[in-house]
């Protein structure tokens, strides 16, 4: 198999300005304009106020989604400059498509890493959960004032329940990006932060060769003609995933098996020696060459014998050091050791997530973070409240998606709707760029069969509705909730 990155970097976007990049100056202008729509664009800003682990803290120590996805960045980069290094020493990277691509390869993966987690909603997994479990209730027995005997709309009915129903971040990061920011990023860019490849309408048992990359919705209906034209300008095959998405996952994975644990001290859930003591009984029996030895071990024998800084910091700082060297080097070995698959985007596994002593390690962080950070009951409880705060953000836009079709089209036109005070009060709570997405949605439904038609302006009703409250911020969504709920008059 031939391997020529320059085939899957796509320097296009879906609006192109008609000239056709070729040095490696002016191929690193188009990423380093990617770079610049996504660093000034209100996603990443709202990263701040969105929870890694604890949602609504105020200990500005404590990570956010945006210091975390800085962290990720960082990581991104290290692992995407080694593996340049040893492709450069095994071949030249002009043998790989890579002669005028080295800046632009390593600006994807760090672009990546910065961008995936724009569409996680408020309160983390809870709020995703919410979310889906939300819609499954009231989209089990159909489409709500829907004719749903039309038995002609019965596979897209059941295709557009399925979609609602399985809200994932990853496929709303693809949207917000692409359809509600536009902010008309490379293919390539784009097609890095897409973790998984399953479509999110898809029904019954998925491939096993694909099992991992299907693991998770990918992408929503709405953008399924955006990801056909991804596809072919990336050069990506159904369920195959973008060689440097790897890579993310992988920065991804090493940047939150430690941040979790050295948050939970900074709060207090438990001190650096109790954290050592978890690490340690869950590695089990050590020896003095093992990765626990050259990770965890090391960095607790630094703690106790550096006295530059307190206990904990040392252990943290001499940790992450490690930790990142040992995952770091494997994620680079397995990366070119399965390249010709990655590069197809074929293989089914994380660089981490293997039965070797990295997997190991990264299996033990993760183990200890659940047993002792995520189930303590201020975690649960704070994830407990979010997830009621977004079920009842949902109850209470409820009747808007309830309305007519006539009577929604009226109330977009018009922005009121008489005889509905509480539907044309909810309709201007909504956010403008929300609402030109569902609009240029619409537009381009308008030549459909009427029945077509209104079946399609339901999902994207709906569709608008979780735009809405999964850009939130946690601050925000908690201080709407009240609001609304007059929690405060109370």
């Amino acid at each position: 198999m031939t391997i020529n990155f320059r085939k899957k970097i796509s320097v296009n976007r879906p609006f192109n300005n008609g000239r056709i990049p070729e040095t490696e100056e002016q191929i690193s202008r188009v990423f380093e304009s990617d770079r610049g729509r996504i660093i000034h664009s209100a996603a990443i800003r709202r990263l701040q106020q969105k929870t890694q682990v604890f949602p609504l803290e105020r200990n500005a120590s404590v990570r956010s989604r945006l210091t975390h996805s800085l962290e990720v960045q960082q990581a991104g980069r290290y692992i995407a400059r080694e593996i340049l290094l040893r492709l450069e020493r095994q071949g030249g990277l002009a043998s790989y498509g890579l002669e005028n691509f080295a800046r632009s390869f390593e600006s994807l993966v760090e672009m990546a890493c910065l961008l995936h987690d724009v569409g996680n909603p408020p309160f983390g997994h809870f709020g995703e959960a919410a979310i889906k479990d939300w819609f499954q209730e009231h989209l089990a027995s159909g489409i709500p004032a829907f004719d749903n005997d039309d038995v002609s709309l019965t596979s897209l009915i059941l295709k557009i329940r399925a979609d609602l129903s399985h809200f994932e971040g990853n496929a709303q990061g693809i949207r917000l990006v692409h359809t509600i920011l536009q902010l008309n990023l490379s293919y390539a860019q784009v097609a890095c932060i897409m973790k998984y490849t399953a479509p999110a309408w898809w029904q019954g048992e998925k491939p096993e060769a694909y099992s991992t990359l299907m693991k998770k919705p990918g992408f929503y209906l709405s953008e399924r003609r955006y990801i056909e034209k991804l596809r072919d300008e990336t050069q990506l095959a159904e369920f195959h995933r973008f060689p440097l998405t790897y890579i993310m996952e992988a920065a991804d994975d090493i940047s939150y098996c430690i941040a979790d644990l050295d948050d939970a001290v900074e709060k207090a859930i438990f001190n650096v020696e109790a954290l050592y003591g978890y690490l340690a009984a869950e590695w089990g029996a050590a020896h003095d060459k093992d990765l626990f030895s050259r990770t965890v071990e090391e960095a607790w024998t630094e703690a106790n014998t550096k006295k530059r800084r307190s206990k904990g910091d040392q252990f943290f700082m001499s940790l992450r050091v490690h930790v990142q060297r040992e995952l770091v080097r494997h994620a680079v070995q397995r990366f070119i050791d399965h390249l010709p698959e990655i590069f197809a985007g074929s293989f089914n596994h994380a660089l981490l997530e293997d039965q070797g002593e990295s997997g190991r390690l990264l299996s033990m962080f993760k183990k200890v973070a659940r047993k002792y950070v995520f189930r303590h009951s201020d975690v649960e409880q704070l994830e407990l409240q979010g997830y009621r705060v977004i079920r009842g953000l949902l109850d209470i836009y409820q009747p808007m998606m309830l309305l007519s079709y006539d009577n929604f089209t009226r109330l977009i036109i018009d922005d009121e709707l008489p005889g509905y005070p509480i539907e044309t009060r909810l309709f201007h709570r909504l956010s403008d760029k929300h609402c030109k997405a569902y609009c240029h949605h619409l537009q381009q439904c308008q030549q459909l069969p009427h029945q077509e038609l209104i079946l399609w302006e339901r999902y994207y009703r709906y569709r608008l509705i979780q735009d809405y409250v999964s850009g939130m911020t946690d601050l925000y969504a908690w201080e709407e909730y009240r609001r609304l709920m007059a929690v405060d008059f109370v």
